[in-house]
């Protein structure tokens, strides 16, 4: 009899919890502490999308499952150039390929791929051309004749490997590089092989399957392996061996499907891949199919499959959806509270290594430590203030402007244990600014002066000295927030004059505009970075405890904060939207307040089953 580890790849394991990830489904483990064996269900499955309108075999693809794109391969009478692009839901016509030309790879997005090698009808080519959403243009050429290869990555950082010279002619284990313009080679491959499947990243790429020796199909593999940027590994190897097989996904969490299996036959098994293990899927193709197209920049539960296969070259397009999560919403708990009660403080670090400094209880230098669970006093501020900025971690932070009292220029480093005042301050005294990035590389926005009132001014810090910047806030205001890094930063909100939901990206030199938030609010706290970004509390101008979630485009509301507050200290380095942290602030009607709370963004949850003998 065979053991479960055979069958899909894994041992059952003892687990004191259920586990949270997608590569949990269709395993079973042991849970110690219900003393029951688990598993976990999903209801992926296939569906009929569009037609596309000229069927053929052997061609390239790229994008995603609702933007994807085909191109090239050939049909029952010609060797094809067109181009085809999916919306969703239906496909249309695109730029004309570089070549008529078959056993193209693609990668990339729909309006920037890439191609790599070609078989013409005069023989294998190194080709290689980017789209860029209307027209196709020639790349640098591959530095040899190759075609049916492995791809992964995107149009400036594309990756390329295996392939063959001929239809039956050597298999190569070559790997190349694309930067935007040519192509270099990297290290070799294991294992070289041909018509093999690729997904991923140039840094993170996976080659699965192929056939290592022609004909093909006595030596079609189902060998995994990972690349990493300098070198290839073996990984799990495929339940079932194939070759042309169809690719969704990322090295920690792919998807194959379809192609040939020995004795030269289509197959419509899919198997999911989770970094280190293939796992047999219940959901099947409608239409066994191989040499056919799939969705390189899509995901392991969203995909797209063109079907290819032999004559009569069908034109079938088939989606993959994976709904095997019931979001647990995201939650606000009690942290530890600060030792001193305060508005107008500054944060920054993470969940579980915070700083909070500064404030008014009356006006503090008092700056205490969290270490996930509870607050430690440690040495003040050489100039208490309030309403200050804070860049940096726990251990290495920059803290500049506030109230002090009037508006200050005063800037200090902190070392882990003491603050160190800098030489030189901001150029421009401001209260109620926005700080982020690192203690060697921050910026300052916004804020308030005596005059006038609503600052647009920018300010740069390289760790010893601040320099104005030519290209200030497009709106003078203060009262605003800001999180992100030196050349990724984000600000948002406060008052210029009145409350506000714009938001402004900033790119290390300039600032442009960003996505409007849904509740206008001023004195507020943020944390994260530029595409994963948290605000919470404020006035508006009424006090809230209302949350949004910022993806780099556009804020969506969250679960509300249990208490409402303004002036409250958030995080900075290293901080994500998904882990953060509000602590002190000034209760609606007063007074102040030392409770800190901890945000958890949505967790996906699982469907599990307990596994019973009846």
């Amino acid at each position: 009899m065979s053991e479960y580890k055979t069958i899909f790849g894994k041992a059952v394991k003892a687990l004191a919890s259920d586990p949270t990830d997608a590569g949990a489904e269709g395993q079973i483990w042991y849970n110690t502490t219900t003393g029951s064996f688990r598993t976990v269900l999903s209801s992926g499955a296939w569906s009929a999308g569009g037609s596309y309108s000229t069927g053929r075999r052997s061609l390239g693809s790229a994008g995603t499952q609702t933007a994807n794109l085909i191109f090239g391969g050939y049909g029952p009478a010609a060797i094809s150039n067109a181009t085809e692009e999916y919306n969703g839901a239906s496909w249309t016509a695109g730029g004309t390929f570089g070549a008529s030309a078959y056993g193209i790879r693609g990668m990339g997005t729909q309006t920037a791929a890439l191609s790599a090698g070609e078989f013409l009808a005069t023989g294998v080519n190194t080709g290689s051309y980017e789209y860029d959403g209307s027209s196709w243009t020639a790349g640098g050429s591959l530095p040899a004749s190759r075609a049916v290869m492995g791809t992964a990555g995107t149009q400036t950082t594309g990756l390329a490997f295996g392939g063959s010279s001929g239809p039956f002619a050597i298999i190569a284990n070559n790997t190349y590089e694309y930067n935007g313009t040519s192509w270099t080679a990297g290290n070799n491959m294991g294992t070289g092989r041909s018509y093999v499947g690729g997904f991923g990243t140039q840094t993170a790429a996976v080659g699965c399957g192929g056939y290592t020796a022609p004909p093909g199909d006595a030596n079609t593999t189902g060998a995994t392996e990972e690349y990493d940027g300098t070198n290839w590994t073996t990984s799990g190897a495929m339940n079932t061996a194939r070759r042309t097989n169809n690719v969704s996904g990322i090295q920690t969490a792919g998807l194959t499907f379809g192609g040939y299996v020995p004795p030269n036959t289509l197959t419509n098994v899919t198997e999911s891949y989770d970094g280190s293990n293939w796992t047999t899927t219940p959901a099947t193709l409608a239409t066994a199919t191989g040499n056919g197209g799939g969705s390189p920049a899509g995901t392991v539960a969203s995909a797209l499959s063109t079907e290819g296969g032999n004559a009569p070259y069908g034109a079938t397009t088939e989606e993959y959806n994976l709904s095997i999560y019931a979001p647990i919403a995201a939650t606000w708990a009690s942290g530890g509270n600060l030792n001193t009660a305060r508005w107008g403080v500054a944060g920054g670090g993470t969940q579980t290594a915070a700083i909070a400094t500064g404030g008014e209880t009356p006006r503090t230098g008092a700056t205490e430590l969290y270490d996930g669970t509870s607050w430690t006093e440690v040495n003040d501020l050489n100039t208490a203030r309030n309403q200050l900025a804070l860049a940096g971690s726990q251990t290495a932070s920059v803290a500049f402007g506030g109230e002090a009292p009037g508006p200050s220029t005063a800037t200090e480093l902190w070392d882990g244990s003491t603050w160190t005042s800098n030489p030189t301050g901001l150029n421009t005294a401001t209260r109620d600014n926005a700080g982020f990035g690192t203690q060697t590389a921050a910026v300052s926005a916004g804020g308030f002066a005596a005059s006038p009132p609503f600052l647009t001014v920018t300010e740069t810090w390289n760790g010893s000295t601040w320099s104005t910047s030519p290209n200030s806030l497009p709106t003078g205001t203060g009262q605003i927030s800001g999180i992100g890094t030196a050349t990724a930063g984000l600000v948002m909100g406060g008052l210029a004059p009145s409350v506000t939901g714009d938001s402004f990206e900033w790119d290390g030199s300039s600032w442009t505009a960003g996505g409007t938030m849904n509740t206008a609010r001023a004195n507020f706290c943020g944390s994260g970075i530029q595409t994963n970004g948290l605000i919470a509390g404020g006035t508006t101008p009424t006090y809230t405890n209302a949350a949004e979630l910022y993806n780099g485009t556009s804020w969506a509301t969250t679960t509300s904060m249990t208490t409402v507050r303004i002036d409250q200290a958030g995080l900075s380095e290293g901080s994500t939207g998904d882990a953060g942290l509000v602590a002190g602030g000034y209760l609606d009607g007063g007074p102040s307040t030392a409770a800190t709370e901890e945000f958890t963004g949505e967790i996906p949850a699982l469907d599990y089953k307990t596994i019973t003998t009846s």
